[in-house]
């Protein structure tokens, strides 16, 4: 039996075509399996934690496929500058103004002197600091969950 020329550039393409077809090209396809991972853990913890973390699960950058070189590289992410710190967690720390923060401090939550100093805005306070000394946050470890969650996926 003779083989074309072409046989093994042909069967390195049908092999990442299958890849790319079972990674990115199905519906609810396995990375889009992991992104969900990561924006249902953040939203759990947004949600036990009291944090908005809409801006971050906006950002998501989407799903970069890039083929050469007999390979298939697949990139996503979130473009928020905040998802690093709920991603790895924080120690208590002091944040600084760029000369000062703005927002509403709930009104449930402010102290009284918030509420003498500073004026009403929907369900707080529009406050106006110099810098704030914040708790740190728990670590959600929701992409490197996700990630190894993929690796099991991909190698079973």
């Amino acid at each position: 039996m003779m083989l074309a020329d072409s046989f093994e550039a042909d069967l390195e393409e049908a092999i990442l075509d299958d890849a790319e077809r079972q990674l990115v090209g199905e519906r609810d396809n396995i990375i889009a399996q992991a992104v969900q991972r990561v924006q249902g853990r953040l939203e759990r913890y947004a949600r036990e934690e009291d944090y908005n973390v809409g801006p971050i699960v906006d950002s998501f950058t989407g799903v970069d496929v890039d083929r050469s070189d007999g390979q298939l590289t697949i990139r996503w992410g979130w473009a928020h500058p905040a998802v690093k710190y709920f991603e790895f967690g924080t120690s208590d720390h002091t944040i600084e103004g760029n000369p000062v923060l703005s927002f509403v401090w709930d009104a449930d939550e402010a102290p009284d002197w918030v509420a003498e100093e500073f004026d009403r805005e929907g369900d707080g306070y529009r406050v106006f600091l110099p810098e704030v000394e914040v708790s740190g946050v728990q670590e959600t470890r929701a992409i490197r969950d996700s990630l190894n969650w993929l690796r099991r996926e991909v190698s079973s």
